[in-house]
């Protein structure tokens, strides 16, 4: 790799997920106490990316996603094994701490688009992670969590095109469009993005996908508009489309979502559970996970 820049080397082909020593042994403590108690979970990021495609890339942080029932069960059994927990935000996200280290507890989207479902658990596959038994989030969902990250320090298509390239002869594609449902345009723009990247690759794609969301293109264009100033933006980058809401008075669809999403019965259960330390001054302001 004498070759590659430092941050190269943070992405690339390797033989095994490798983790410092320090780190490993946080995360086999995390995984193991959440294991002891039966709590059921995936794991997602980086260590699922590498489970299916083989690429490795350089992590400070492990993502378990569970459904939003189950948090307060998985937080519970990370605080009796020593870590600190913190509520970061209501709608999606919970954190276990251990000095530098720490977990990230997911239970649905930034965008507040969706909860984690069990179907995440479902069509998880096992794997072993730190010496510890686990469960990998599936390839369909992981494609379709990443249409929604496209922030300007950090975007993930290369995530998804690479996702196809490894896992599309296999993928349960009417899941996945299911999965997208009315945000279809997202999965079209990817797979665009992928044909271009990969203009000589077969099979990775159906036909029988492209001409679906091809037609769904063409009916889209003849839909009524109106001139109501109305942003999707926010719903893959918060960061990039602020412009749009705080200065060109356009409607946040995110926001509108989250607040939504924050007085749901999941989160209020959440929210009033005893077993946090910590909570966020300013849940609003974190960004979408990894």
């Amino acid at each position: 790799m004498a070759n590659l820049s430092s941050q190269e080397q943070k992405s690339v082909t390797h033989g095994d997920f490798w983790i410092p020593e320090s780190e490993r042994e946080v995360y086999k403590r995390a995984l193991h106490a959440l294991n002891g108690r039966g709590v059921r979970y995936v794991v997602a990021g980086a260590y699922a990316i590498y489970e299916h495609t083989g690429i490795y890339r350089e992590t400070k942080d492990l993502d378990v996603f569970v459904e939003p029932e189950i948090v307060p069960d998985a937080m519970r059994a990370l605080k009796q094994a020593g870590f600190k927990t913190r509520l970061e935000q209501p709608h999606w996200l919970a954190k276990a701490l251990d000095g530098e280290h720490f977990v990230d507890i997911i239970f649905g989207m930034g965008s507040g688009l969706s909860f984690i479902d069990r179907d995440w658990y479902r069509f998880s596959r096992p794997a072993i992670l730190a010496a510890t038994p686990v469960r990998v989030a599936p390839a369909e969902e992981l494609l379709w969590h990443r249409l929604f990250i496209s922030e300007r320090h950090r975007h993930d298509m290369a995530d998804i095109a690479h996702l196809i390239l490894s896992c599309g002869a296999g993928l349960a594609w009417g899941r996945l469009l299911e999965r997208v449902g009315e945000n279809w345009p997202l999965l079209l723009a990817q797979l665009h993005v992928f044909s271009y990247v990969y203009p000589q690759s077969r099979g990775a794609v159906p036909e029988w996908v492209v001409q679906e969301l091809l037609g769904r293109a063409s009916t889209d264009l003849a839909r009524p508009r109106s001139d109501e100033l109305v942003t999707r933006g926010t719903l893959v980058s918060r960061f990039s489309f602020a412009i749009d809401v705080n200065e060109w008075g356009f409607r946040d669809l995110r926001q509108e979502r989250v607040n939504e999403v924050e007085q749901s019965r999941e989160v209020r259960t959440i929210v009033d559970s005893d077993v946090w330390d910590e909570r966020s001054p300013s849940p609003a302001h974190a960004s979408q996970a990894d």
